[in-house]
């Protein structure tokens, strides 16, 4: 009667999947607002546009940090209200003046550590691994295209409640965490039924740590290219994928701020709500054209079907594009209105919403194309797949992600700081984001250009083979001649 009271009891996993997505991105927004809320006090301390992009490379090093943390899920959730509760109430409780120390560079190094601290301990949080299904895949895009925004409103529009509105974000997801294991829809993290579920029911339960030692030097490179025999243009997707990443993240670590500074020093914040309120209508336009487009783009481990892969593709690329020109339109001095501004914030959300759904698609794991395509990865005559093969493969594709999330994040923390020391020196935001974008459709072009020119010199060096061996195959076959003969 007891185990029949437990089922009974138990969360349906799609439902606990809704649950799950609800609470991750009200915490996730919740994340986004202390963030913000952090870079405006390093911006009223000194008023210089380097300080709070400082404070952003320093939330992205505790990001990076973050990921590498392993503990409970309860555990990184109650730190995380904790510090939240000792930064928002102490600086009330406590002076940080001294006589020996200015009081501008004092606050800069606790807001540092601060952000160090809150940036590591959000990022592990968010990532942990919870016995609840993932979070949607619409969810987490909506959050990192919109979180930002939604917490610069938040910080600037009602600056009295900022705090507040932040912690009640956070608390769902922690009573979520609460919660007793044996009624969570999915088994608890390392008990016997989660082992025994990955040992017989995953196609890749061989768990190959890899020697990096043992590696050859520019392992990365020949395993892109080696995926770009399975996915077409997988090199140029992941190269440009990083590329804008950088860029855009270091664009939205240093402008948010000053941008909100400036509306605030003009009496003009309410251009914030038209902003938050564009990307809310473009994301609801995303989700129609998902609807209307299920049968192309499903589910994150589904393939594009082959007959639309190329017109994915393009799709994809122009997305970059629409991103690049919309950060010159943010910027252009004529088109300050609110609802323009509305208008070119939506713009480059519904082209960041459309590049995330497909990227993955077009960039599939590898065990999506061992489930999509099973036949090319059998093993010699032995009719079933090669797990210790996919096993080695999932291990560098692992490897070669975090590898490249490292690389990212170390970039961006190092050009953010550089885009607020422009935003100094020009003394306007609009200027930064038009050079910005300028730059960025620049190395589009030229990325584009390079392209065209291999494709043409590759299309060349195929027609003169071919010509070369139809004119081989001729001679051979023509009466009275004989290779030989030339020979003799």
């Amino acid at each position: 009667m007891k185990r029949t009271h437990v089922t009974e009891h138990t969360i349906d996993p799609a439902i606990g999947r809704r649950i799950f997505t609800g609470c991750w991105f009200s915490a996730g927004l919740g994340v986004s607002i202390l963030q913000m809320l952090l870079l405006a006090q390093a911006w009223l301390v000194n008023q210089q546009a380097f300080v709070p992009a400082c404070m952003a490379s320093a939330w992205v090093f505790g990001s990076l940090l973050g990921m590498r943390l392993r503990a409970t899920a309860r555990l990184m959730g109650g730190c995380l209200i904790a510090c939240t509760l000792l930064w928002l109430l102490g600086s009330r409780l406590v002076s940080w003046r001294s006589a020996h120390v200015p009081t501008a560079l004092l606050s800069d190094g606790v807001l540092f550590v601060l952000a160090l601290l809150l940036g590591a301990i959000s990022t592990a949080w968010l990532v942990q691994q919870r016995p609840w299904p993932a979070a949607a895949e619409r969810a987490a895009l909506a959050r990192g295209l919109i979180g930002i925004t939604a917490g610069l409103f938040t910080v600037w529009v009602l600056p009295a409640w900022a705090g507040l509105i932040a912690l009640t974000c956070l608390l769902p997801l922690l009573a979520l965490d609460c919660r007793p294991s044996r009624r969570n829809p999915l088994p608890t993290i390392g008990s016997v039924v989660e082992n025994w579920v990955g040992r017989y029911w995953t196609p890749d339960r061989w768990q190959v740590q890899l020697d990096v030692r043992s590696l050859p030097r520019k392992w990365w490179w020949s395993y892109l290219v080696e995926r770009t025999r399975e996915s077409k243009g997988f090199v140029q997707l992941t190269l440009l994928a990083s590329s804008s990443a950088v860029i855009l993240g270091a664009v939205w670590g240093a402008v948010p701020t000053p941008f909100a500074a400036e509306l605030a020093g003009t009496h003009e914040l309410g251009k914030l709500g038209w902003l938050l309120g564009g990307q809310i209508v473009a994301l609801a336009i995303g989700t129609c054209c998902v609807l209307a487009a299920r049968n192309v783009v499903g589910f994150p481990d589904r393939l594009v079907p082959l007959s639309w892969q190329a017109r994915a593709f393009s799709l994809a690329l122009s997305m970059l594009v629409f991103l690049a020109g919309s950060l010159v339109t943010l910027g252009l001095p004529f088109l300050q209105a609110s609802w323009w501004l509305a208008v070119s914030l939506a713009s480059y959300t519904l082209a960041g919403a459309i590049r995330g759904l497909l990227l993955p698609r077009l960039r599939p794991r590898l065990s999506t194309l061992v489930s999509a395509q099973p036949y090319r990865w059998n093993g010699q005559g032995i009719g079933r797949l090669d797990t210790f093969q996919l096993a080695h493969g999932c291990a560098l594709e692992a490897r070669l992600t975090r590898m490249f999330v490292t690389t990212e994040s170390i970039l961006i923390a190092c050009m953010t700081p550089v885009l607020g020391v422009l935003i100094d020196l020009y003394g306007s935001v609009d200027r930064v984001l038009v050079l910005v974008g300028l730059c960025f459709l620049l190395a589009l072009t030229l990325s584009a250009l390079t392209s065209v020119l291999q494709s043409l010199k590759h299309a060349q060096r195929s027609q003169g083979a071919q010509s070369t061996f139809g004119e081989r195959t001729t001679r051979a076959f023509r009466p009275m001649y004989s290779p030989a003969r030339f020979a003799w």
